[in-house]
């Protein structure tokens, strides 16, 4: 009998039968398609060299005005900065101790000569707000009990023993029992960490310690969600925020690496920056948006008693009676004094306990009367999940991501979303952007006019899976849903997927804020990494699922990979997993960190029942003759 072609149909369906489905492909790993036929994935090689602490969440490539590639990297413990291989830690600073401060830091470690914990030291500061895993750098220490200077002032994890207490692991081997360590020590402690992975429910391990009485059953059952944190860029410089109701941090780029971001809200000039958000980003407009927060407060408080007001060139100083309690980048609005020109809503520098100074718009004379001032506190909004405020661009010189007080000389302001009970995320696309909730999906387009923006429904049937359960590309934004998949062209339309049931019946929900969307140009593909469900569901992502938009096919396989961003600004692909960015589409293999040997790629693909012709015969299959194309794999003796 004559050989006969086999025919196959691109993509994978796993929706149907084996039988049902005959003439296709049925399973698959790591592998695509491409002009209709199968291929193996583009292997990968590791980026950097020194692995992150924790699981990476979000990975945001951009360029500085240099040329220079810089990427933000954000992990459920620390905040990133990558250039080249190397990862720069800028994580924000929560508190610094010093001897000088309450609680001091004076001779703060205690070594111990327990048999397998020399290294291990104590370290009591009161009140130190730290838990068990957060970080904490040392610096200015000597040493104490045979544990070295050098090897206590660095960056620790920490062991939390007590609300005074601590403990640290050194490096090295303490020869006695000792308290000491100098009195210019200084205790540096990073923001808090936050969860791996959500954890929901009523029972052990959900919740916060000492949540309810001992022994006693959770009336309500208590959420974690999974730290997740979104950035943006203002030129050269990182914007960055936590999610549940996070603050935003702004990172200035300084090519030696060597700064931490701070709170927006401490820049100089800020005023009613939100003091919590679920997710910030620069709309087309240039107007950096909070979705998800704390309402525009403004509260005054009488100040203490002005003993005396002078000025020396645009700088005023102001000396209070008693200690006024304010610090450096208060406002205080001044009045009834002459000049007039002393007065207004200003920004000050604490000088000392009872002096603060701020700038005049120009020099004003001698002050005839001190007059009096009040002490305004922006910080005292509620949080509103429903809630978008956003701040202000100035027409002649472009955005101002400070400046969130609404006036009537700028844009800044706010407005609600009506559909749904909470925000989830946002994405731009064109020039709008796009705002799911709950249940909704709306867009944010910039007017131009008194009202800045305009927000319109685009759905009232439609969700979103995760943050970050999104992609953009060709102007198309599509996104993973919690039973479907969709894409926005200017209209809201559901993706036909026939691997629908299979990915949506098993996908571990609980894990829904881990699902991370990106794009692969180059072949065409929108992809979802996501975590299984099953019998045990995994609590990392394991899984991908792939929509090639030129062919209409699906396809998917087993890989964990917690970000991805496309080739673009960088070369290739970036990704991060365990610990390490990878390129991706680079090279044929599975490449390992550290300049270990390369892997070979898991790579298969199983077809579905296929009949050669209709009849009432059974026909012995002699041989295949595969059409394969090796070009660039590597062969291996």
């Amino acid at each position: 009998m004559p050989l006969s072609k086999l025919k196959f149909n691109p993509g994978i369906n796993r929706d149907r039968t084996d039988l049902a489905q005959m003439g296709g492909w049925y399973d698959g790993n790591m592998i695509r398609f491409r002009d209709g036929y199968p291929e193996k994935l583009g292997g990968w090689q590791a980026e950097t060299f020194t692995p992150y602490v924790g699981e990476a969440t979000k990975l945001f490539v951009y360029s500085v005005d240099t040329g220079a590639e810089i990427a933000g990297l954000a992990t459920t413990k620390k905040i990133y900065v990558r250039a080249g291989t190397t990862l720069f830690d800028i994580t924000p600073i929560r508190v610094t101790y010093t001897t000088s401060t309450t609680p001091s830091t004076d001779n703060c470690f205690t070594t111990n000569t327990t048999a397998g914990t020399e290294g291990q030291v104590l370290v009591t500061i009161t009140g130190h707000g730290a838990e068990t895993g957060d970080f904490v750098t040392f610096s200015g220490a000597v040493a104490v009990g045979g544990i070295t200077a050098v090897q206590l002032n660095l960056n620790f994890e920490v062991t939390v023993t007590g609300a005074n207490t601590f403990t640290i692991q050194t490096a090295g081997t303490a020869t006695g029992v000792a308290t000491g360590g100098g009195t210019s020590i200084t205790a540096a402690f990073e923001i808090n960490i936050g969860a791996d992975s959500s954890v929901g429910g009523y029972g052990w391990g959900a919740g916060t310690w000492s949540r309810g009485v001992w022994g006693g059953a959770s009336v309500t059952p208590a959420i974690i969600n999974v730290r997740l944190v979104f950035m943006d860029h203002f030129n050269n410089d990182l914007v960055f925020n936590l999610n549940d109701e996070g603050p935003i941090y702004y990172w200035v780029y300084d090519g030696a690496f060597n700064n931490r971001a701070v709170l927006l809200s401490s820049l100089p000039g800020a005023i009613a920056v939100p003091t919590g958000t679920e997710k910030t980003l620069f709309a087309p407009s240039g107007h950096l948006l909070a979705l998800g927060a704390t309402e525009y407060s403004e509260t005054s408080t009488a100040g203490i008693t002005i003993a005396g007001l002078v000025s020396v060139g645009t700088t005023a100083t102001a000396t209070t009676a008693t200690a006024h309690g304010l610090s450096t980048n208060d406002w205080v609005y001044l009045y009834g004094q002459t000049p007039t020109a002393y007065s207004g809503t200003y920004q000050i520098t604490v000088a000392s306990t009872t002096t603060f100074t701020y700038t005049l718009p120009a020099s004003a004379g001698t002050v005839t009367a001190v007059g009096a001032y009040q002490a305004i506190d922006y910080t005292a909004g509620d949080y509103d999940p429903m809630l978008i405020r956003f701040a202000d661009v100035n027409a002649d010189i472009g955005p101002k991501p400070e400046v969130w007080r609404p006036e009537l000389a700028n844009s800044a302001g706010f407005l609600f979303v009506k559909e749904g009970s909470r925000i989830i995320t946002g994405a731009n696309v064109r020039q709008e952007t796009l705002i799911w909730t709950d249940t909704s999906l709306s867009t944010l387009q910039f007017l131009g006019t008194a009202e800045v923006f305009g927000l319109q429904l685009l759905s009232s049937d439609t969700n979103i899976m995760g943050a970050n359960a999104y992609a953009n590309v060709n102007n198309n934004m599509y996104w993973m849903g919690t039973d479907s998949f969709f894409i926005y062209d200017g209209r809201v339309n559901v993706l036909k997927c026939p691997l629908l049931r299979y990915v949506f019946e098993d996908i571990n929900r609980e894990q829904a804020q881990l699902v991370y969307g990106g794009t692969n140009k180059e072949f065409n593909e929108v992809i979802w990494f996501y975590c299984s469900g099953g019998p045990t569901p995994s609590t990392v992502i394991d899984r991908y699922v792939v929509y090639n938009y030129r062919d209409d096919i699906w396809y998917y396989g087993q890989l964990n990979r917690t970000t991805w961003v496309d080739a673009g600004i960088s070369r290739h692909p970036l990704a991060t997993s365990g610990g390490y960015i990878y390129t991706h589409e680079n090279g044929p293999n599975n490449g390992q960190p550290l300049g270990a040997t390369p892997l070979a790629m898991d790579s298969y693909i199983e077809s579905s029942f296929m009949d050669i012709a209709d009849g009432e015969f059974y026909m012995l299959t002699k041989r295949v003759i595969p059409d394969v194309d090796f070009t660039a794999s590597q062969t291996s003796n």
